[in-house]
Formats: structure tokens, sequence, C-alpha cells
């Protein structure tokens, strides 16, 4: 059976890879067995495209029960579990250069084989910087790009993505000729999907206001709707308003699934790398110009530095409650300046903060003051001492559990809290 196996494929600026798997289903007289796979790489990494996705799929002679996963035009497409196999019947890397963008950033991939590759390379693509020219040396099937090699890595993980742990994705497209400007995706629907499918996720952000279905860039995608229940999705998608789309497709994802991140000492967390590290905070959060929240944390001698930049809105304004000596566990990505930009962070426990204040004068029940040299403290009323001061400890507006990036920052890859903790 073909796998087929495609990345970088789209730029900064245009273009969306997903969109290739309703040309190569138009294009085939071949069945979809299985859903189509939706594989976001390493966030961290600079050389990503836009969306940082890479996808697969399997073509066959399906056998059998079919389920429908999506439209093309007036046509249901189908999937199947079991299937016989067939040869290929398209050119996929014509397909791919009629619909890439021109652009000299983009190195666009396909592999062809008839059986994945070892699951490492996922889990390296996901979570690692990845020497694409090691991977060149271990691809399996078929392999062809254009403007150099890099798509490999992403290709390669896409086909060896082992898909234990999936959520799922509907995305509508539009026609190629409405690409481009400005497009209607009423808020009314996913304001309602968000409120009343707990099986969706990261449809709408009340607290920004952002319709999160949508794109904001030129693009064939008019809209996605997520979820973990992937045949309610197609149900979902009635209650979106919008201009009309051309097709639709039920994609199998690791969006929402946490695979990026592994839990690291700090010491040993590496350039590019998406992590979890557990320690104490060393000093009060602080703030810099451009709205940007930092705060030291450290454990066994090592120290690192997190970073809730401006994008993450409101979080800031939760992580500023952290105080020395707080224990965390901090979920991100370390960036080229050697810090983690923090996706969620779990407050284990807190510690004491207290500060010593004047106590209150036995007998005149007013403030006494400081001494001064002498040490302790006097009542300036009758002159009465004390040696003992009046401990208050702080009120914390911070309780231990789980804290998370609202919406409208949330990576692909982050899992929301209201999907359960995976790690």
């Amino acid at each position: 059976m073909p796998i087929i196996g495609i990345d970088d494929t789209d730029s900064k600026r245009e273009m969306c890879t997903t969109y290739l798997t309703i040309e190569i289903i138009k294009n085939s007289n071949l069945d979809l067995i299985g859903f189509p796979k939706l594989v976001r790489l390493n966030p961290n990494i600079p050389l990503k495209t836009r969306g940082n996705a890479a996808i697969s799929l399997v073509l066959g002679r399906g056998e059998g029960e079919k389920t429908p996963v999506g439209k093309i035009g007036e046509e249901t497409v189908f999937s199947y579990q079991r299937h016989k196999e067939e040869r290929m019947d398209i050119d996929v890397m014509s397909i791919i250069e009629k619909f890439s963008p021109r652009d000299p950033d983009t190195n666009p991939a396909v592999i062809i084989t008839r059986e994945p590759n070892e699951e490492r390379f996922y889990w390296d693509a996901v979570r690692e910087f990845v020497d694409y020219k090691e991977v060149l040396t271990r691809v399996r099937g078929e392999f062809s790009s254009i403007n150099g090699e890099v798509g490999v890595v992403g290709a390669n993980a896409a086909v060896s993505w082992p898909g234990i742990n999936a959520t799922y994705e509907l995305i509508a497209y539009l026609d190629r000729d409405r690409w481009s400007g400005e497009h209607l995706v009423d808020e009314s629907g996913s304001i309602l999907i968000e409120k009343s499918f707990p099986d969706t996720f990261d449809s709408f952000d009340f607290r920004n206001n952002y319709n999160a279905i949508r794109p904001t860039t030129k693009t064939p995608v008019l809209f996605g709707i997520r979820g973990v229940i992937p045949e309610r999705l197609m149900e979902y998608k009635d209650f979106i308003r919008s201009e009309p789309f051309s097709s639709y497709i039920t994609f199998k994802t690791n969006q929402g699934t946490d695979d990026h991140l592994l839990e690291r000492p700090i010491g040993e967390v590496g350039l590019y790398q998406s992590a979890i590290v557990r320690g104490f905070v060393l000093s009060a959060p602080r703030w810099s110009r451009g709205g940007i929240l930092t705060f030291d944390i450290g454990n066994d001698g090592k120290r690192l530095t997190a970073v809730a930049m401006e994008p993450t809105k409101e979080f800031r304004i939760t992580l500023s409650k952290l105080r020395k000596g707080d224990e965390v566990r901090v979920y991100g990505g370390v960036t080229r300046a050697g810090n983690i930009n923090v996706e969620k962070i779990q407050v284990v426990s807190l510690s004491k903060v207290s500060d010593i204040a004047p106590p209150r004068c036995p007998n005149c029940k007013t403030r006494m003051e400081s001494a001064g040299r002498d040490g302790g403290f006097r009542c300036r009323k009758c002159g009465t001492r004390s040696k003992q001061g009046e401990v208050r400890t702080e009120e914390r507006e911070i309780s231990p559990g789980f804290y998370e990036v609202p919406v409208i920052a949330r990576r692909h890859l982050a899992r929301p809290l209201k999907l359960g903790v995976s790690k």
C-alpha cells in the first residue's frame, strides 16, 4: 500500500500543506485507508514554516465497511480499514509543484513508501533538532524534493508517527481562486461549539474575544474544528455560519497531545528542545519592556529563566503571583536565548512568604517602631520595649494546581487542561 508523507509545501505567507490531501484524493482512483494524518513538528525550530505541519495518507483499494470522513465537491470521501494493495496511480510530486508557493525558503518534500519508518524518527522530529542529512541516509521508499532536502525530516516523521496518542481536526477548504482576502466565519458557531461540546477544544477564546477556528493569512483553509471524537466533528461543522466551502476532510493529528514535551533535569535542557522542568522559584517574577514576565527556577545547583511573552496575555498575571521558594513544574520550549518559554505550569507547592513587622505595645495597643541600633522595637508613647517582632505571613493569590496560556497563545501541540493533564 502506498504511504505518502509530505512536508514544507507552505510558506509563512500562503498555502497549507494539509490542502494537498484534497488534491491527492481528488486525482487518484484509489481509496483512502484510515484517516489522513496531520503531524505537527518541534515548535521551537527556526526553520519551520507557518503551520509547522507535515501530512501522511495511505491509499489502496478499500474493502468492507467504510466511514465518511469528508467531502470534495458533491462527492463523499470514505475511509476504509481493510484494503487490497494497489500501485500508486498519480504523480504526487507534480501536484506538489502545482500548489506549492514559489518560495526559496521552503523545501517541499515527499516520501512514498510501503511501510512506516522507525517510530523514533517521529519523536526526534517533535522533540529535538534533527539533522536532515542523517534522516536521508535512513529514509525508506522513494524521496523527492524541491529547493533542497530539509523537508525529509517532516515527511519522514509523518509516515513514522504511531498515532497512539491523538486528537482530530475537521478542516474546510476554499476554492483556489478564493484563497486570498478576508473570509466570513461568524464567531457565533465557534462560541457555541466551545461552550456546548466538551469533546472539542480551542475553538474560541472568551477572554480575548478570539475566533480560533479561522486562520488569519492567505490560505486554502476556511476553518478547522478540533476534537477527540472524529464523527462528531462532521456534525459540529453544521453549526458554523460561513461563506461556502468546496471541500472538507477529517484528520487524525498529534495536536493537543503534549507529544513534544519530555521531563528533563534543568541542567540538561538543550537549545530548541521542549521540556518539563521541575524546580524552585529563585526570586520574585519581574516585568520588562514589552510586557514580558520572567522568573528564575533552580534545582540541584542548576538554574533556568522562564519567560512569558506578551501574547500569553492574562497568563502573565497568574505567573506574577509566584514567590521565592514555590515549587513548580514548567512546561515549554527553549529559545535561542537559552530561556524556556512557558506554555503551561504546575504549581506543586507554595512557600510561606513572611516578614517581621513591629508588634503592638501590650500597654498602649499602638504599633511600636524600630529601636534603632539597639535592635528590637520601642513604644513611642510609654517607652515599652520588645525584642520580638510580629511575624506576618502573606496571603497568597495563587494555589497549587495547573495553569495554562489562553487559547490565543496556545501552540498546536500543547494539550489544553480541559482534555486532562497528559504528563
